[in-house]
């Protein structure tokens, strides 16, 4: 009979906090706050909790690529042993400002949750409403979290109930938490020289895209082919890999239209082109469209090719002697 009526207290004390009006604040006060910053979209942060105490956690200030906290939370078994001891609530527009000297605070809990009989917890915050995020047996999922106030979601743990062992009440709960990413990165394309008195038209994965001088695209993850066409300029074609959370950048040098020539000959030959002498070597240079004629000499060696020259190629002349011995 006794089990029965303390387990209908928690049951109440509980309800209590779940029909909380989240709709107004709450003042409180907690015995300790430590603060953790995710600088960085990849960044993984860590600190230790003790029964009323608090976590402030503070986002990167750019959260394209977050759409949710990931919070793990190692419980000890003193907790784990007695279930929903212990509660975890989620603030938002906590005030004044967290930092690790105040202690009184005022604000919304959006999230309230016992502690389960587990030696490991992970509850996931969604940030956005269009996220990916999906929830098993092994982690809580929470309703979507809206217009954080000050770049800042504050955990509270707090003791629900009376009669909880020392043992428990001094219990440390290691926590680590980490954003989750959507599957994008940032791809920024530059082209060389600037385009905007003679445009060029940019496809990505075969779709057109409106280039912009500077700036960045969000693209899945992955491999992307980028194409870019002009009437002034060669067309040129890449392939990029676009990783997550990532900001991929590149860069091609434009080539004009007009055909060009390289030319490679070992040192002592001589070649004219057009019947006249030819000295730029292992460069190439532009020439005029339609057909020429080159000539190789090696003493008394000679060898004539014709090329039909169109706009917008290069092409090579690679003149080589080659000695082939052979044994039988």
């Amino acid at each position: 009979m006794k089990k029965r009526f303390n387990l209908l207290k928690k049951f109440i004390f509980l309800l209590i906090l779940v029909s909380f009006n989240s709709l107004y604040a709450e003042t409180f006060r907690v015995s300790k706050v430590k603060v953790i910053n995710l600088t960085n979209t990849t960044s993984e942060m860590t600190a230790k909790l003790g029964i009323n105490e608090s976590l402030a956690i503070y986002l990167p200030e750019d959260k394209t690529f977050i759409q949710g906290l990931e919070i793990k939370m190692d419980i000890p078994s003193a907790v784990a042993s007695w279930p929903d001891c212990v509660a975890c609530s989620i603030y938002n527009k906590i005030s004044p400002k967290p930092t690790e000297s105040k202690i009184d605070y005022s604000g919304t809990r959006f999230f309230v949750s016992a502690l389960p009989n587990r030696l490991s917890w992970i509850l996931q915050i969604p940030l956005t409403e269009e996220n990916t995020i999906k929830s098993n047996n092994y982690t809580k999922k929470t309703e979507v979290l809206k217009n954080i106030e000050n770049n800042v979601v504050f955990l509270r743990l707090q003791p629900v109930m009376k009669g909880v062992p020392t043992e428990t009440l001094e219990s440390i709960i290691s926590i680590s938490v980490k954003p989750i990413l959507i599957d994008k990165g940032y791809f920024s394309l530059s082209l060389n020289p600037d385009v905007e008195t003679q445009p060029c038209t940019v496809y990505i994965d075969d779709n057109f895209v409106n280039y912009k001088k500077g700036e960045k695209l969000l693209l899945s993850s992955g491999i992307h082919n980028i194409s870019v066409i002009s009437d002034y300029y060669r067309t040129e074609v890449r392939k990029i890999r676009v990783e997550q959370a990532k900001t991929t950048d590149l860069t091609i040098d434009l080539k004009s239209l007009e055909p060009t020539l390289l030319i490679q000959a070992p040192e002592g030959t001589i070649v004219t082109l057009d019947d006249e002498p030819c000295t730029i070597f292992g460069t190439d240079f532009p020439i005029t469209e339609g057909e020429h004629k080159i000539k190789f000499s090696v003493g008394d060696y000679e060898i004539l090719r014709t090329i039909n020259v169109t706009k917008g190629k290069t092409y090579t002349a690679n003149f080589s002697l080659d000695l082939d011995i052979t044994e039988e």
